[in-house]
């Protein structure tokens, strides 16, 4: 429970700027990854987690490229599974693949919702989303 509450802090942080300011500095998600490695080298999961944390990155840069989400969103993406999978007690794969089904059906209603409210803008934050995927996989994990 420890790792959800930091993550999810550092995620309510990063949901904040994204709706402020419209970008996230590199440093804060640099202590978000640096925490996630002091995380992975305590828990020795490290070699199981990396793989999937670069096939997330190769993943959400794929969605960056056509403009689809920010770079800081898919920064965020390709650590958060070092998060999300350590606190909770699902198998790694299938967690992953129920975390990326979550975001793409939560994601696909999100823009298109945020499209038709937000007329006039071109940008839709999508940290809250990422949050609000993270707390639902959580909870659901824990039933």
């Amino acid at each position: 429970m420890i790792i959800f509450i930091i993550a999810l802090a550092f995620l309510i942080y990063f949901s904040y700027l994204d709706l402020k300011h419209q970008e996230i500095k590199n440093e804060p998600i640099l202590a978000f990854f640096l925490l996630g490695l002091v995380i992975l080298y305590i828990s020795g999961n490290s070699l199981l987690l990396v793989p999937l944390c670069l096939l997330n990155g190769l993943l959400f840069f794929a969605l960056w490229k056509f403009k689809s989400l920010g770079g800081a969103d898919v920064k965020i993406l390709s650590i958060l599974p070092i998060f999300y999978l350590l606190s909770t007690p699902i198998n790694l794969i299938s967690g992953q693949i129920i975390f990326l089904i979550m975001f793409g059906l939560f994601g696909t209603a999100y823009g298109l919702i945020g499209q038709l409210l937000i007329k006039k803008k071109k940008y839709i934050p999508f940290l809250p989303l990422i949050t609000f995927t993270y707390i639902v996989f959580y909870v659901f994990n824990q039933m």
